[in-house]
């Protein structure tokens, strides 16, 4: 949904307008979110600190999705971001293509929406039918690295409502913001616009969060910059030490643990589904203390256990898993397992 239509949002009162021109058909908690996500924008008492985004909403080029609870594998987020992608550049220079996502009262953490917000990422990358960009590196690691989709590089922003003491960072339901790279071509540490634009964010951020700017915002490209980790931030500022969640698609897999990973029989279904053609996953029950001796599989699996628990054991590590646990195996690892006392009931996905 286009944020332009001729409308310009200047004032609160402005936004009442909107809703009646564009939102009429929309859910009312699609209306609530936005009318909260344009009060904090347009507030005078309290600069939100992020001016191209304020510039933006203000003239009309940002671009609105509304992500129902339906939506699980964001098949129809995936189509109209491909769409902004396609167009972006006739927006003008302040643009950005904001989704809201249906609130979840099951969602309470910082960390349960970090995990959410890079699965969003991963299944967008499987719906993109476009190659990476020639001038975009595809590890994250290096400085010059930027999730790109469509062909479009972009700089990606996650708020939710559990940041508290990073206001910039919180909002009243999940919300992704995609900025096209393209914007920032003349905002760099090296050019006055870039400068001054900087030290307006800097002043708003100061004054607008409970918690210092932090040390991982710099400028694309800066040595020992990555901008995967502007993506998400947390509340403090210490150092977390993790890799970075996103996977390239023909990547290998990576044997991993993911406690309390949560989700519902239908929402895991519709995750571990291949994206993009047909196929399946299998439900599997082990009875109580039901065991699998050692062995391997010549492609990689995704297991996530829905309903019991289930002691896993890799590379002779052992891991106590329960319902919530994803495991992730990379092809042709060692592994066994043994159901608890009240059984195990799990959805496996083979992947090619």
């Amino acid at each position: 949904m286009r944020g332009g239509l001729g409308i310009r949002l200047e004032l609160l009162e402005d936004v009442e307008r909107y809703y009646e021109n564009v939102f009429k058909d929309q859910d009312d908690w699609a209306k609530d979110q936005f009318r909260r996500f344009c009060h904090d924008l347009l507030s005078e008492a309290d600069p939100f600190p992020c001016v191209l985004g304020v510039q933006g909403l203000k003239m009309g080029e940002l671009e609105f999705t509304f992500v129902p609870k339906s939506d699980q594998n964001y098949e129809k987020l995936a189509g109209e971001l491909s769409n902004y992608a396609r167009t972006s550049r006739t927006y003008g220079r302040n643009t950005s293509f904001v989704a809201f996502f249906e609130p979840d009262v099951g969602m309470d953490s910082l960390e349960q929406y970090e995990k959410r917000f890079w699965n969003v990422l991963n299944q967008l990358h499987d719906f993109d039918n476009q190659p990476w960009p020639n001038d975009i590196p595809k590890h994250p690691d290096d400085a010059l690295w930027e999730f790109s989709f469509m062909g479009e590089p972009m700089f990606v922003v996650c708020n939710t409502p559990a940041h508290q003491k990073r206001k910039s960072r919180h909002a009243n339901t999940f919300m992704i913001t995609f900025q096209p790279r393209w914007v920032f071509e003349d905002i760099n540490g090296s050019t006055k616009r870039g400068r001054h634009i900087q030290d307006i964010v800097r002043s708003h951020l100061y004054s607008y969060d409970d918690v210092l700017p932090h040390p991982s915002l710099k400028w694309y490209g800066e040595k020992g910059s990555h901008e995967w980790k502007q993506y998400f931030l947390y509340d403090h500022n210490e150092p977390l030490e993790m890799k970075c969640p996103f996977h390239m698609k023909g990547d290998n897999m990576e044997t991993k643990i993911q406690q309390n990973f949560g989700g519902k029989m239908l929402q895991v279904i519709e995750e571990l589904l291949p994206k993009g053609k047909t196929g399946s996953v299998e439900v599997q029950r082990d009875l109580p203390y039901k065991a699998h001796k050692p062995h391997t599989h010549p492609n990689d699996e995704v297991l996530h256990i829905v309903a019991g628990s289930l002691t896993f054991t890799v590379d002779n590590v052992k891991y106590e898993c329960g319902e919530g646990d994803r495991i992730s195996l990379q092809k042709n690892s060692l592994h066994s397992s043994v159901a608890g006392p009240e059984g195990c009931t799990y959805i496996i996905s083979v992947l090619d």
